[in-house]
């Protein structure tokens, strides 16, 4: 595509020759003269950490293992709490089934498993699901009381 491209702004073929040094310039900046490598490994970074996100912006899971000896335990606590709340959070609520603990050594999930979920996150399901102003409001309570990561 370079090549044609150079071809079609070059003097020789009626080109224009201040847009043809432009286009050159481009492409040596951008395409280089060499090929790049390719990278040997792909490595997954966790995200960084926002400073606006603080522990009010998020359910408290200070004493969550204190009430359950694993993450599994806290799941299946979840989904038993399904079958309580009702609808439009039952079905929230039960899509935790297929939720597992992490694997070793994966920092970024094991740090979301960790913490309590945000509360913009739990907006978002709540509005993903249609839920209106007062439904998201105990929505929040339900997340609380679990309380969810």
């Amino acid at each position: 595509m370079w090549k044609s491209l150079l071809g079609l702004v070059h003097p020789d073929t009626y080109g224009d020759h201040d847009l043809f040094i432009w286009t050159s310039a481009v492409y040596e900046h951008v395409a280089g003269d060499a090929p790049e490598e390719a990278p040997t490994h792909a490595r997954r970074e966790p995200p960084k950490h926002h400073a606006r996100t603080t522990s009010s912006d998020r359910v408290s899971f200070d004493s969550v293992f204190d009430r359950f000896a694993s993450h599994e335990e806290l799941t299946r606590h979840a989904i038993r709490t399904a079958e309580q709340v009702g609808e439009p959070y039952a079905s929230l609520l039960r899509l935790l089934a297929d939720c597992y603990e992490t694997v070793p050594h994966d920092d970024t999930l094991e740090r979301q498993q960790n913490v309590g979920a945000t509360y913009k996150s739990l907006a978002f399901a709540a509005h993903r699901s249609g839920m209106s102003t007062a439904e998201r409001v105990r929505w929040y309570r339900i997340a609380e009381n679990i309380p969810l990561s």
